[in-house]
């Protein structure tokens, strides 16, 4: 497997049979959900999560135009860098709103692999652009809209109290 694969794949995730991205996505979370246990500081889970997200963009960006095009198909379905960019996003809003990091990151998880599956607009039409971008952006967005709501349900939690 060439080095592209491997990184497009997320070291291999993309090529399981069952549901790859969500694979790709819990991949994100593992790492957040380690980084946090170690070093429960939340300065360094945003910066992990910004380096997380700019590096698997690069890649996504560098590389997945060209398994495209090699494949002659939109988004091949191994490729799930992209999934990992996009819950690195949605995690963001986890690392800066909660203290109960556990289940409020499973529910951006959740919420993340919602859109990215249901695909409501614009996420539908952002997906439609062309080469990696077109791959990343849908996802990227996925992660903006999962990170929004996280972020209102921590304020009317919150509030409430």
């Amino acid at each position: 497997m060439s080095i592209k694969k491997l990184i497009l794949s997320c070291f291999g995730l993309g090529f399981l049979p069952v549901a790859p991205g969500t694979w790709g996505s819990l991949l994100a979370l593992a790492v957040f959900l380690a980084i946090r246990y170690f070093w429960p500081v939340a300065i360094i889970s945003i910066v992990l999560l910004w380096i997380m997200t700019v590096l698997s963009s690069v890649f996504c960006l560098l590389f997945a135009g060209e398994a495209e095009r090699r494949e002659d198909k939109k988004d091949p379905g191994w490729i799930v860098i992209d999934e990992f960019a996009g819950q690195s996003v949605a995690l963001l809003s986890v690392a800066v709103t909660s203290g109960k990091v556990l289940f409020v990151a499973v529910a951006g998880f959740v919420l993340f692999r919602i859109f990215d599956i249901l695909k409501p607009p614009p996420i539908r039409e952002i997906q439609l652009l062309k080469g990696g971008f077109g791959i990343l952006a849908d996802d990227l967005v996925a992660g903006v809209m999962a990170g929004v709501v996280i972020c209102i349900i921590s304020f009317l939690v919150t509030f409430a109290q």
